[in-house]
């Protein structure tokens, strides 16, 4: 069997890694990272030539989108599967043109249509077969679309079972060299990292904490904030200095500044008391403004259904640093969003979810 898995975020392909790492009998071909490559993924894209926030910074990509587009395209009546993983921005356009080409097509990872852009819902609805979703009110959401041959299933969240730390905790801060820090994650793309470091630089001035710093990221984004931060009592950690550094960074963090984005409801789960921060062009957040249907950004007050993590969305550096100082320095701020993130585990699934997904993903192949 042959599946080609179109992915444009670190966090799907962690979850994709994680159910099929194990799974032998079927050849992966698609948008990878160098964890798919290891477990025998063939490659026709890096993430990272994908991976970019917002519609004026996405603009410089076109030309490459289209021609991975057609590649892809070109390919696809060779393949079993079509496994697309969020992404909509790429994926629904290729979504359109696969529709016959290949013998089936599954969604993993709803885009977020109850938000904004319903439409896509729609569309999701009248040309996939498969739509596994990881929350729970996604099921209820979908119902309005559904149609005989759409299915939508929910299993769990996987980051139930992988948002987790790796090692001990003495262990850990041995290694950083600090008995306490405060966690700082500016993002997982490169377009977010170039945005967010000299905000937090300036965030970082304000908060002339005594407190160290640890930034958890990607090998090729260490030199860079490196560099940039290097005023500050700042350690950056990346894999080559031990498995999923940010859940380690997080999990034993005093506190912790981060990017919307996977890693706000990781660190819920991780128990880690936080504040969310976000930055793109003036357009898009002017654009977001007005088709945003939802109240928050951030995973964990979405799915509560109320504000448990304070969310600084184009704000101020002196903002963002007059609010972590409040959670800084008050030890009952912090315990009170560490009782709100238990009730958390219990709607996402509980654990074992990822082999429920495992299970759900093979079942659905060898229906073919």
């Amino acid at each position: 069997m042959k599946v080609f898995v179109s992915l444009g975020e670190r966090s799907a392909s962690n979850y994709i890694y994680e159910i099929f790492k194990d799974v032998r009998g079927i050849d992966f071909y698609g948008i990878t990272d160098e964890r798919l490559e290891a477990i025998g993924f063939k490659s026709f894209a890096r993430i990272e030539d994908l991976s970019v926030v917002g519609i004026v910074e996405a603009l410089p990509k076109i030309p490459y989108v289209y021609k991975l587009w057609r590649k892809i395209e070109e390919v696809l009546p060779q393949m079993d599967v079509l496994l697309l993983c969020d992404a909509p921005a790429f994926n629904l356009p290729l979504l359109k043109r696969a529709k016959g080409k290949v013998k089936k097509i599954v969604y993993f990872i709803s885009p977020q249509v109850w938000a904004w852009k319903e439409n896509r819902a729609k569309v999701i609805s009248e040309l996939v077969e498969d739509l596994i979703v990881l929350l729970p009110f996604e099921v209820d959401f979908y119902k309005k679309y559904s149609r005989e041959g759409f299915r939508v299933h929910f299993v769990g969240h996987p980051l139930v079972d992988l948002a987790k730390p790796t090692i001990k905790e003495e262990d850990f801060k041995r290694m950083v060299g600090y008995e306490r820090y405060i966690a700082l994650l500016p993002g997982s793309r490169w377009s977010e990292i170039k945005r967010h470091i000299p905000y937090i630089k300036k965030v970082l001035e304000c908060l002339d904490s005594p407190i160290p710093f640890v930034v958890p990221t990607f090998e090729s984004f260490k030199e860079y904030i490196e560099e940039a931060l290097r005023n500050f009592p700042v350690r950056v950690i990346t894999p080559k200095d031990m498995e999923k550094p940010s859940y380690n960074a997080m999990a034993f963090s005093h506190f912790t500044l981060l990017a919307s984005g996977t890693a706000e409801l990781e660190a819920s789960l991780l128990n880690s008391p936080h504040i969310v921060f976000y930055r793109v062009s003036p357009i898009t957040y002017l654009l977001g403004k007005l088709l945003v249907k939802v109240k928050h950004i951030a995973l964990t007050n979405l799915i509560l259904q109320r504000e448990v993590v304070p969310e600084l969305v184009q704000k101020s550096p002196k903002e963002l640093c007059q609010r972590a100082k409040e959670y800084i320095e008050d030890e009952g701020l912090r315990d009170s969003m560490r009782r709100e993130f238990l009730e958390l585990r219990k709607i996402l699934g509980g654990e074992g979810t990822i082999q429920k997904l495992r299970e759900l993903f093979l079942q659905i192949f060898n229906e073919l």
